[in-house]
């Protein structure tokens, strides 16, 4: 606070403007809760839907996968190895696919008034970020009363391993929402990349299961970073017999991690590049 001396001898205190960061982290933080509410407005069971929507694809999955096909039938624990996966996969396609139109679709406000805009691409990531926390706190809770959470020192690398999910979904996220403000084709090529990633990242099977059945196509499945840090995620949460990326790619395993990093990268860059055009674009 600043002190500041009247005419008429009173003394008023008036507060120090804030600083570039704190206005950038106060306007980050209010659009992605006004984000992550107005998602169930209107809806009955609000909230709720943040839970329901990854265990309806975890049923569904399970199945058909693991019931059906017997995929991951060698594996009791399974069940939770797919649960882990669906709500990682869930908070990575809700973070792409909201924050492609989060340029587009706030072109008011971006003619209207000056911010940074990835602003607005960080607060869409975040409210997706959001659920994932939910989701992901009550899978713990979840797996722990059931007992088929195994943590031990190895879980300490799930939170970098979920970083660098973050990461990646930050990058692919700029990349995305620049390019969408000019190519418009980008949202149905989107949908059709995630459904092969889907099923090209070892979600609803174990990545062991693809390196038995194709172990050439596995050395490249494995360069994926999803299908890294889900199979890696699986080791440090679950089972520790279970397999690394290491063990199937060898020291290609550097691959993955520098690819995230190179996304990041490459989205941060023609965002900034492309930044100065979306006022006239939209």
């Amino acid at each position: 606070m600043t002190v500041v001396a009247q005419g008429s001898g009173t003394l008023e205190a008036i507060p120090r403007p804030k600083s570039v960061f704190q206005r950038n982290l106060n306007l980050v933080r209010e659009l992605s809760i006004t984000s992550f509410k107005l998602k169930y407005t209107g809806s009955a069971l609000g909230y709720v839907w943040s839970l329901i929507k990854p265990l309806m694809l975890f049923g569904i999955m399970f199945v058909v996968f693991s019931v059906l096909l017997k995929a991951g039938a060698k594996s009791p624990d399974f069940p939770v190895q797919l649960l882990i996966a669906i709500v990682a996969w869930t908070f990575f396609t809700e973070a792409t696919t909201t924050a492609m139109n989060a340029v587009a679709g706030n072109g008011d406000l971006i003619r209207k008034a000056y911010f940074p805009r990835w602003i607005l691409v960080l607060a869409s990531t975040t409210s997706a970020l959001l659920t994932f926390a939910i989701n992901t706190v009550l899978v713990v809770i979840i797996t722990l009363l059931l007992g088929d959470l195994d943590l031990t020192w190895r879980s300490l690398f799930a939170p970098l391993l979920y970083l660098e999910l973050i990461v990646l979904v930050l990058g692919l996220s700029m990349l995305l929402s620049s390019l969408f403000v000019f190519f418009r084709d980008l949202g149905h090529i989107w949908e059709i990349v995630s459904l092969l990633l889907f099923y090209g990242s070892a979600i609803v099977l174990p990545f062991s299961l693809i390196d038995s059945k194709f172990p050439k196509l596995s050395v490249i499945a494995g360069l994926n970073p999803i299908a890294q840090i889900i199979t890696d995620v699986r080791y440090a949460l679950v089972d520790p017999s279970l397999p690394t990326m290491a063990h199937y790619i060898g020291p290609l395993i550097a691959i993955p991690i520098l690819l995230t990093v190179a996304i990041f990268v490459l989205g941060f860059t023609v965002f900034t590049k492309l930044t100065p055009k979306f006022a006239e674009s939209l």
